[in-house]
């Protein structure tokens, strides 16, 4: 449900860092599509997805003509697919769109390991009412005879099924201890931790990213296993260099500017705990869907701030920045909505200063939006600043 981005950004590091071709799938993409689809750290080219996009739209079409078209998500696998094959790719790190049994990414027949992230409530509509029937759907990716690691904080009735899945389908299950976690600095630019008689960096803040850490480490051990040749200093870099946007982002540190793209009841506790990490009073932007659960959601994130800005991002199923605003206002000292990205950017960046930082939430849509506003804006400050 949440940290399927990161973790799987923080195998695709370490790989690469061991000098393996790798092949990275994930979504959604927060500033261009192509995000979405990376060798080595690097997107597709427009030029060659273009080419592969008419090369589908063939196959497309003749599906379409037998009543049988793909859905969107189902073209851009193939899209990724067919590149990471022609790319002659080591190893491919596939992030599951959603759910897991009837994902296009379980087209699939065998993988080194199958991983499950943390799991909450989302997408409840699709996957079921209850953790047990979430978990259920996830570990349909678990291939017979395969090896399976888990988050290590999953929830007992979630644990309980993967537990009975891994059971069923004869997988190793692999759960790292948590508790052989040797934090000493944890902030918001941050974690720097022992584990495994090694100091780890991870430049991913939030305490759920030690857990993402710990699930990814596992998974690159069980690959390590089958034969992969990949040193400790390998994990150690790959882990330090792993980026992602939109995951506790920082787009600037003075003043402290942050972009996540929690929304959902568990990603934005995950940020809240995030945030109480740093004394300065907090300023929130965010935006949310209104097929969330964006009562539970938002209420978390307005307890830690000062000032509640609420806005409608640009989508189809946005929940209106009234409704969201009117909701905070009983949790925070001052809640407002804004009829547009651009004001409430302006609002918040006029406000802060050196005891202040900013936080923008409530949709990965959102952090699309407003991402490139907070970049110019903060660059004009910087510039007024200087003169």
């Amino acid at each position: 449900t949440n940290g399927k981005g990161s973790t799987t950004a923080m195998c695709a590091s370490v790989l690469r860092e061991a000098g393996y071709r790798t092949g990275m799938f994930v979504s959604p993409y927060v500033l261009t599509f192509r995000e979405r689809i990376q060798i080595d750290g690097q997107m597709i080219p427009e030029e060659e997805m273009a080419a592969l996009c008419e090369e589908i739209c063939l196959a497309v079409e003749k599906m379409a003509q037998e009543g049988i078209a793909p859905a969107e998500f189902e073209v851009v696998t193939a899209l990724g697919m067919l590149w990471f094959a022609r790319q002659k790719c080591d190893v491919v790190c596939l992030e599951v769109g959603l759910g897991g049994r009837f994902d296009a990414t379980n087209v699939i027949e065998q993988s080194l390991v199958s991983v499950i992230c943390a799991i909450g409530y989302d997408h409840t509509q699709i996957l079921g009412d209850t953790l047990e029937q979430i978990a259920f759907e996830k570990c349909g990716i678990l291939k017979p005879d395969g090896v399976c690691v888990s988050y290590p904080k999953q929830d007992p009735e979630a644990l309980a099924e993967i537990m009975k899945q891994c059971a069923q389908k004869n997988n190793r299950l692999i759960i790292p201890n948590a508790e052989s976690v040797e934090i000493d600095t944890e902030s918001i630019l941050g974690s720097r931790f022992r584990y495994n008689n090694l100091e780890w960096n991870l430049p991913l803040a939030g305490h759920h990213q030690i857990y993402n850490f710990l699930t990814a480490v596992s998974a690159i051990e069980a690959v390590k296993a089958q034969g992969f040749a990949i040193s400790d200093k390998n994990i150690t870099d790959g882990i330090a260099k792993v980026a992602f946007p939109a995951r506790m982002e920082r787009i600037s540190v003075e003043p402290l500017v942050v972009l996540d793209g929690a929304h959902n009841p568990q990603g934005c506790e995950a940020l809240a705990k995030a945030m109480a990490l740093t004394p300065k009073k907090k300023i929130v932007i965010m935006g949310m869907m209104r097929d969330k659960d964006w009562v539970h959601a938002s209420s978390m994130i307005a307890k830690e701030a000062e000032m509640f800005f609420a806005v409608t991002p640009d989508n189809p199923r946005a929940l209106p920045a009234e409704e969201l605003a009117q909701e905070a206002a009983a949790l925070t000292g001052q809640a407002k909505a804004f009829s547009t990205v651009e004001e409430a950017v302006d609002a918040a960046v006029k406000l802060l200063r050196e005891d202040m930082a900013l936080f923008c939430c409530g949709s990965l849509y959102l952090a699309a939006q407003i991402r490139p506003v907070l970049q110019e804006r903060l660059r004009k400050r910087q510039e007024s600043a200087c003169h």
